[in-house]
């Protein structure tokens, strides 16, 4: 882990450079002897869980055949009386 030199703020990697976010100046980055990898690990608790949605399909919620008939027939006539 390596400072910045004008404000002691943390560089970070960033373009094969180090940068400091605070000051916004870049530094250069030494490959040999300067190996630098950001991680973030995300640590669940046991209990905790993620919600399991489960959708019922289409084909329950559809109205039978008679009904559409008769919606047609209805909305055809009420079309017809304009």
């Amino acid at each position: 882990m390596k400072f910045c030199p004008e404000c002691d703020n943390i560089l970070i990697p960033k373009n094969k450079k180090l940068y400091c976010k605070a000051c916004e100046k870049e530094f250069e980055l030494n490959p040999k002897t300067d190996e630098y990898k950001i991680v973030k690990t995300i640590k669940h608790d046991e209990k905790e869980s993620a919600p399991i949605i489960v959708k019922e399909t289409l084909r329950e919620e559809r109205i039978s055949d008679q009904d559409r008939k008769a919606y047609e027939d209805l909305f055809d006539l009420s079309e017809a009386d304009y």
